[in-house]
């Protein structure tokens, strides 16, 4: 499924986002890419074009996905359509709100408390 960001975002936003909806962010040379497990060897994956920028621009291309991985032949098959995809982007697009778009530090604000924490305390 595709989308677009909402707002020009800072990295450290767009990563303390994705970060409180579960998913384990990496960046690319001119993407970011996240991941989040879910079972039986199904994962979402995400890849956010940031056109190698610290600041992505409005309307930069977010790509959403389910990724079936299948280990023994080395490769993996997905799917880029489905109700659940579509409710996981929703949730993806309103955590982009909700963090500050220009943040300078790589700290998550908490979905529930608002309370700020290191990206390292949160994922633990």
């Amino acid at each position: 499924m595709k989308a677009s960001l909402p707002r020009r975002m800072t990295l450290h936003a767009i990563e303390a986002a994705v970060l409180t909806r579960g998913y384990r962010p990496k960046r690319e040379t001119f993407d970011l890419v996240a991941f989040k497990a879910l079972y039986n060897g199904k994962r979402f994956h995400m890849r956010l074009e940031t056109h190698g920028l610290e600041r992505v621009p409005k309307g930069s291309e977010i790509d959403l996905h389910v990724d079936f991985m299948r280990e023994l032949r080395g490769y993996h098959g997905s799917e880029a359509e489905s109700e659940q995809i579509a409710v996981e982007m929703a949730e993806l697009l309103g955590a982009f709100k909700e963090q500050d778009p220009e943040r300078t530090k790589p700290r998550v604000r908490c979905p529930q408390c608002g309370k700020e924490f290191g990206q390292e305390a949160f994922r633990g």
